[in-house]
């Protein structure tokens, strides 16, 4: 039984790196969504995100390469936050599992 209890500690431990490296690469990624505005044919974007009760926009600009990088970032962060999800509730089950 104890050799069971050394590997749900030790998946824990990995779990909770894993948690910990996650969160901090939340901190760099952009919060939000990209936003695009049609006006007279052109395509113009802003990054959309909430800060307490306000929704704020910031101009990002017409399609280009940091449209793109910035759409990537959005979509990297969304994953991570689906990740961040699974792995806080496996790591609670794995406190059940040990009894701590």
């Amino acid at each position: 039984m104890s050799l069971l209890i050394d590997i749900v500690s030790e998946e824990k431990a990995r779990i909770k790196k894993m948690i910990s490296g996650y969160e901090q690469e939340m901190t760099v990624l952009p919060k939000g969504s990209l936003v695009c505005k049609k006006v007279k044919g052109k395509a113009y974007y802003y990054l959309q995100f909430r800060d307490g009760k306000k929704t704020v926009s910031s101009y990002i600009g017409g399609e280009s390469e940091k449209t793109e990088k910035l759409r990537e970032q959005i979509s990297r962060r969304k994953h991570i936050d689906s990740m961040l999800k699974e792995l806080r509730a496996e790591y609670a089950q794995a406190i059940k599992m040990i009894g701590e």
